[in-house]
C-alpha cells in the first residue's frame, strides 16, 4: 500500500468508509451514497482500497483469456463501478451491475462499461424476487457485506443469481467476520449450505489479504455453485 501519511484523502476515506458503515436506516444510508458518490472513486481508489483488484484476481485465476470475453458477470454493490473497470482491463465485455443507489450507478454508467444496470435491494425480501435466476457464469461482491448494507441473507440471492457450475467471488473487510452483530453469522451460513444436503455451492478459495481497505485485513471467497 502506498504511503498515506501525507494525503489527505487517505483520512476522508477511512471516515467514509466509517461513516457508511453506521448507517442502518435505509434512506439515510442512500442519501449518504448520494453526497458520497462524487469523491467515491477518489476516496477508494488503489492507494486506498483494493478489493476491486481481490475480487478480479480471483476471478482471473480460473477463467483463461480467452473465454473472457463471452463470459458474463454480475457485479453486485458494483458502486461507481470500480470492479467493472478490472474486469474490462481484464478482457471481460458482459458485466451487468445492481447497486441499491441510484446516485451511485449514475456513475457507473458514465463508465460505459456495463450493459445492463439495476436499481435493486438485496436480501430480506428486498427487490430479490424480480431478478434473474441461473442468468450469470460469475457473481461477484466486492465490499457489499458491510454494515447496514447486504444483509448476510443476500448470500442466497447471489447463489440463485449465479448458474449452476459458476463462480461466485465475495470480498469484503475481515474483522467484520467477527466483530460485527449483523455479519457475524456470514461464514457460518456459507459454510452449512456447502455442507448442506445438496450442497449448494464448494468453497474453492479463503484467503485474508493485507491492506484491503487502508491498514485493514480483507477476506476473498471464491465458491462454485453446484450442478
Amino acid at each position: 500500500m502506498a504511503d498515506t501519511a501525507s494525503d489527505p484523502t487517505a483520512d476522508r476515506c477511512q471516515l467514509n468508509a466509517t461513516l457508511s458503515s453506521s448507517v442502518h436506516d435505509k434512506n439515510e444510508l442512500l442519501s449518504f451514497y448520494q453526497q458520497w458518490s462524487d469523491k467515491y472513486d477518489e476516496d477508494f481508489r488503489t492507494e486506498h482500497y483494493i478489493g476491486p483488484c481481490l475480487t478480479v484476481e480471483a476471478v482471473c485465476e480460473l477463467i483463461p483469456d480467452e473465454k473472457r470475453a463471452d463470459v458474463t458477470v454480475l457485479d453486485v454493490a458494483a458502486g461507481t463501478g470500480l470492479v467493472g473497470l478490472e474486469l474490462a482491463k481484464n478482457g471481460f465485455k458482459v458485466i451487468d451491475a445492481i447497486d441499491g443507489s441510484e446516485a451511485m450507478l449514475t456513475k457507473l454508467r458514465q463508465k460505459s462499461i456495463y450493459r445492463c444496470t439495476t436499481q435493486a435491494m438485496l436480501g430480506n425480501g428486498g427487490d430479490s424476487e424480480s431478478l434473474p435466476e441461473n442468468a450469470y457464469d460469475v457473481v461477484t461482491s466486492s465490499g457489499g457485506f458491510v454494515p447496514g448494507h447486504l444483509p448476510v441473507s443476500a448470500v442466497h440471492d447471489l447463489i440463485r443469481m449465479c448458474k449452476p457450475g459458476g463462480l461466485i467471488v465475495i470480498v469484503m473487510r475481515y474483522e467484520y467476520l467477527n466483530t460485527c452483530e449483523e455479519l457475524r453469522p456470514l461464514e457460518p451460513l456459507m459454510i452449512e449450505l456447502e455442507h448442506k444436503n445438496p450442497s449448494c455451492w464448494s468453497r474453492l478459495k479463503r484467503h485474508i489479504s493485507p491492506n484491503y481497505l487502508l491498514d485493514k485485513e480483507g477476506i476473498v471467497f471464491v465458491y462454485r455453485k453446484s450442478l
